[in-house]
């Protein structure tokens, strides 16, 4: 029992003196040099740095959202219109497939002889095209109605000779 009452008396002691410390401490008054008051200077202006850039980064960050969403909006309308045109040129390859075939039909009853006058008028690679969209018994018929020269021109580019 003797040992619990000293106990308790030195913490109380341990405590007082604990307060008593605090107490001179606070009214004695803190002293500081000049050191410090540069230190804290430069630490304030540090920290005022830091928030301004901390402010300038979050603009940024905006705006490059800002920019990558009308980037985004820009590659979609350039997508739609790669869409546009592929189906505008399917359009025009498909019209130009079927009027090349009436033509073709259209030269197939055409007579050797009125046709090869007209094809000596036209390009070589044009003829060539023609001839080969042709059944063969007509191109027979119809490269010897053409000029000797035209006619093998066109031959090579039918790959009937090399």
């Amino acid at each position: 029992m003797k040992k619990k009452k000293y106990v308790c008396v030195s913490i109380l002691s341990f405590l007082l003196l604990c307060g008593a410390s605090l107490l001179w401490a606070a009214d004695k008054p803190v002293s500081v040099n000049q050191e410090s008051m540069e230190l804290a200077s430069t630490l304030q202006q540090r920290e005022k740095n830091v928030d301004a850039k901390e402010k300038e980064l979050v603009l940024r960050e905006q705006k490059n959202g800002e920019l990558q969403k009308e980037i985004d909006a820009k590659l979609v309308r350039l997508s739609e219109l790669q869409q546009e045109i592929s189906e505008k040129l399917a359009e025009i390859k498909q019209v130009q497939d079927a009027d090349f075939k009436n033509l073709i039909k259209v030269y197939s009853t055409m007579s050797a002889s009125k046709l090869g006058p007209l094809l000596d008028q036209m390009s070589d690679e044009n003829v060539s095209r023609i001839l080969r969209a042709m059944k063969a018994d007509q191109v027979a018929k119809i490269v010897p109605k053409l000029d000797s020269e035209k006619a093998v021109r066109v031959s090579r580019l039918l790959g009937r000779f090399e």
